[in-house]
């Protein structure tokens, strides 16, 4: 099931996206967006709020299982049409998750291209939840600080809190998976010696479109990666590349501190990123980052300069 956060009539909430004949009656499909506050559906959250971080909290899976059920037996129910127009737009997933931790060279392929020994154990960093957007939603570029680059990476959502979990039981922590551009500036990172403040402008942490539920996805099969700017590829790579995959990145975190639900994982970035071409890629005013992984979208960012406060 693919769960969205969503923002119309100036009002935000939860909604469940569908598959829907295409609206020409020919091949294809579009998205039809289900209103999880609409009294057709909202029964099926009980007492919970139309709020996504709420649902996983407690608990989305038994939550999702509710919502399909009435939606077989009522196709259109909360049904508020395709998930197009002015009024109605995706907002990032979970808009504010309670925490990110994000791993750094964490694909064999990038650290081949930099020329990099594998590290022992995850090189792991904190991202400010404050830089959380959505899809279609602006990056902007600070004044001043140059060297900023994309990063395309599969983020892993805690659906239930994880406390010193094995490798084994790890996954069914898991409330789903999305898209994240960890949004960089590699310039400062490079001349502070460590990730906080170059991690952490506003805006660097895009994400969505929409969180498919843990059945409904699978890392282990190796999905495509890939980033576009402006539509020439710049990254392109693959889950089965990752050196510590899903499973060990929550081992490992939970046994240092517990991961409490929301929490999301940024698992790292494939080849391809800006600093290591020749000239750098850095990102640029007026450009579009696509970001995707086969099964979870696309998630697609304008990039813009800062606008001075004066102006």
């Amino acid at each position: 099931m693919r769960f969205v956060t969503f923002e119309e009539g100036g009002r935000v909430r939860a909604g469940v996206l569908q598959h829907a004949p295409a609206a020409d009656g020919g091949p294809g499909t579009a998205d039809l967006l289900a209103d999880l506050s609409h009294p057709a559906l909202s029964d099926c959250l009980g007492e919970v709020p139309p709020d996504l971080l709420a649902m996983i909290t407690d608990g989305l899976g038994t939550i999702a299982e509710r919502i399909a059920a009435r939606l077989d037996e009522r196709p259109n129910a909360g049904a508020l049409g395709p998930l197009t127009g002015e009024c109605l737009h995706l907002l990032a997933p979970i808009p504010t998750p309670p925490r990110i931790v994000g791993a750094a060279h964490n694909y064999a392929c990038a650290l081949r291209e930099r020329g990099l020994t594998p590290p022992e154990a995850p090189v792991l960093f904190e991202k400010n939840p404050s830089t959380v957007i959505g899809p279609d939603a602006p990056v902007v570029l600070p004044t001043g600080v140059g060297g900023i680059t994309y990063e395309a990476e599969l983020a892993v959502v805690i659906g239930r809190r994880a406390e010193a979990v094995s490798l084994g039981a790890a996954l069914d922590h898991v409330a789903g998976y999305t898209l994240f551009n960890d949004v960089s500036a590699s310039e400062v990172i490079r001349a502070d010696g460590g990730f906080e403040r170059g991690k952490n402008f506003a805006t660097f942490g895009p994400m969505g479109p929409w969180l498919a539920t843990a059945d409904s996805f699978d890392p282990a099969q190796g999905q495509r990666v890939t980033l576009t700017v402006d539509g020439t590829v710049r990254q392109d790579g693959s889950l089965a590349d990752l050196l510590f995959g899903v499973a060990e990145l929550i081992s490992r975190l939970s046994r240092e501190a517990a991961l409490e639900p929301g929490t999301v994982i940024a698992t790292g970035t494939p080849a391809g990123v800006a600093p290591v071409q020749v000239p750098p890629t850095w990102l640029r005013p007026d450009s579009v980052m696509v970001t995707a992984i086969q099964g979870l979208g696309q998630l697609r960012n304008p990039v813009r300069s800062e606008v001075p406060a004066d102006a």
